[in-house]
């Protein structure tokens, strides 16, 4: 069981060996071999991120953001952008921790799949998000040229993008947003014009994260097809190969709302060298697996940030007290954290679900086009979830601090200021709702609507959920699977404004269901294995949470902030918890 009232603050604990719910996930989805070679560096990172790259973060957000140098003493341009001692040292130890690396290094007792380093990349985005995104734009690069590069170009750029290193590593980016489109690529205007070997790429990017990395990618128009259809995708090097700087000037760096660590900057393109990758028109298909891999890592992002959100709350209030009374006894207190770990724990349940497909798919070559489908869908609802729900929750931990939860001392404005960016990035919450309703239209199309992997997926694992203790929950929830069915055949003959109208309302529903689904299967899992019946209790109040809330209403007699309260917040059949 842990007690919250003996930490100052959220850095006092290690956040792997404090996660429990993070350390069931690893037992559940690393094999053994990598769980075992693989958890002393989660213990270690746990350590490092609440204590030197969370102290950093905060000095990175108020005082020492990045600066770009337009110019040197002589007038020539350099275009450089100058970071803080301490934000490098952080990048340089974030990346030699493997969190890209591993997975293209032969010293590993097998392949290391994204479910790994991608609670390394948790682990870092509970101290700064800022610092994570360089990370995950260069795994979605090193992504893109793994899959999709030329022999060339991986044997000339992967080592780089993979090093482990910070002396040979070259990071990534993504060059995507221009000002005419936003989230609409095909809009596109930016142009590439071959010669010889590369093309010339001209033209302006609105919105470019990690501006000044070694190696980005980017989208441009080869031809004169309409929409996404003439864009190629293209490999860009700051430095070409005679070590000249390529034709790129950073205009200007983005003064923005948070993630303050990571340089954003509004680019020219003047005659830019780039490279081609894969087909000329085929650019589109390849940087969507780019932004694959940023919206995993924007969903697991935003779902540390809920999870340090919430460690705050509850170290806060188990301290504080007013009117006489510590402030967690309060029921309403109580509710708000059972609240916070209930969708913690939904979140884990979906988020497993779709990593474990993405290492099926990608890792572990064994994807097919219902995987593939499944993988698309949760990716558009994990991130559209995970991002609003941390949004929730850093306000909810702004306010349960009360007037000191808006003091810039404590770590809960930047909370709320970094969770925001997660419904904006790499697609906001609208864009997500209608990837939801294209997928399941383009799996329509391909079925002749006779078939749908997620549907099908949910029956299946609740015919799995056996356990008596479940099965009314489980059956609430089987009973909402017909009603998605009639949804989904509604929008997907129904007109463009109507689909419109109400992707976002059935992206509510399908996440809800399948969250439950996945719950309910992961409380039935740690009952048969472990005999731990916590998450049967968490799935339970999800289902009557989510889909018949009278059964808590004001005259219902009951009261779970109070009944569940020291099992799902305080995990009272848990030991063990250190400090760090």
């Amino acid at each position: 069981m842990i007690d919250y009232s003996r930490y100052e603050d959220g850095t006092g604990l290690n956040w792997y060996e404090s996660d429990y719910t993070m350390q069931y996930y690893a037992r559940r989805y690393l094999s053994p071999a990598i769980l075992e070679w693989g958890e002393e560096k989660l213990v270690r990172m746990g350590a490092y991120t609440a204590g030197p790259m969370d102290a950093r973060a905060r000095h990175t957000d108020r005082e020492g953001a990045p600066r770009l140098i337009r110019y040197n003493r002589k007038g020539e341009e350099i275009n450089e952008i100058r970071y803080n001692e301490g934000y490098l040292q952080t990048v340089g130890d974030a990346f030699e921790s493997g969190v890209v690396g591993w997975r293209y290094r032969d010293d590993v007792p097998e392949k290391v799949p994204f479910f790994f380093t991608q609670l390394l990349h948790m682990l870092m985005s509970g101290a700064e998000t800022g610092f994570t995104c360089p990370v995950t734009l260069t795994m979605s690069v090193a992504f893109v040229l793994e899959k999709f590069g030329t022999e060339e170009q991986k044997e000339t750029y992967l080592p780089l993008l993979a090093s482990m290193d910070r002396e040979t590593l070259e990071q990534g980016a993504t060059f995507l947003t221009e000002i005419a489109g936003g989230s609409d690529v095909g809009a596109t205007e930016t142009r590439a014009v071959p010669e010889g070997d590369h093309y010339l790429l001209t033209g302006e990017k609105w919105f470019a994260s990690n501006c000044d990395a070694g190696v980005a990618i980017t989208l441009a128009r080869v031809s004169d097809q309409p929409g996404t259809k003439g864009l190629g995708l293209f490999l860009l090097p700051r430095r070409l190969p005679d070590g000249t700087r390529n034709r790129i000037t950073i205009r200007r760096l983005k003064d923005k709302l948070g993630v303050r660590a990571v340089a954003s900057g509004e680019l020219e393109l003047k005659g830019a060298v780039g490279y081609l990758i894969g087909e000329p028109e085929e650019g589109f298909k390849y940087m969507a697996e780019a932004l694959n891999i940023s919206r995993m890592c924007t969903a697991t992002g935003a779902l540390a940030i809920s999870r340090r959100a919430f460690l705050e709350a509850a170290i806060y209030t188990a301290r504080r007290s007013a009117f006489g009374q510590v402030l967690h006894e309060y029921p309403m207190v109580r509710e708000t954290l059972l609240n916070m770990m209930t969708d913690i724990e939904a979140g884990w349940a979906l988020t497993a679900r779709m990593i474990e497909l993405m290492d099926r798919c990608h890792t572990y070559g064994e994807a097919s086009e219902d995987r593939l489908t499944l993988l698309r869908l949760l990716l558009a609802m994990a991130k559209y979830r995970l991002s609003e729900k941390g949004v929730e929750h850093a306000k909810s931990a702004l306010e349960l601090h009360g007037g000191n939860g808006y003091i810039e001392e404590y770590v809960t404005p930047r909370l709320l200021r970094d969770a925001q960016v997660n419904t904006v990035w790499e697609g906001p919450s609208n864009i997500m709702a209608l990837e939801i309703l294209k997928t399941l239209g383009r799996e329509a199309k391909r079925t002749g609507g006779r078939h749908s992997a997620i549907l099908e997926e949910m029956k299946e694992t609740l015919n799995r959920v056996t356990l008596p203790e479940l099965s009314d929950a489980a059956q609430c929830v089987r009973e909402r699977i017909p009603e998605l069915y009639k949804d989904a055949r509604y929008l997907l003959s129904a007109d463009p404004v109507v689909q419109n109208a109400h992707a976002r309302r059935f992206a509510d529903r399908l996440t809800d269901v399948y969250s439950a689904v996945r719950l309910l299967e992961e409380a039935r899992h740690a009952r048969v294995t472990d005999g731990s019946s916590r998450l049967m209790k968490v799935a339970e109040y999800f289902v009557d949470r989510t889909f018949r809330p009278r059964v808590h209403d004001i005259r219902s007699g009951s009261i779970p902030s109070v009944e569940l309260f020291d099992e799902v917040v305080c995990f009272k059949e848990e030991t063990g918890v250190r400090p760090s």
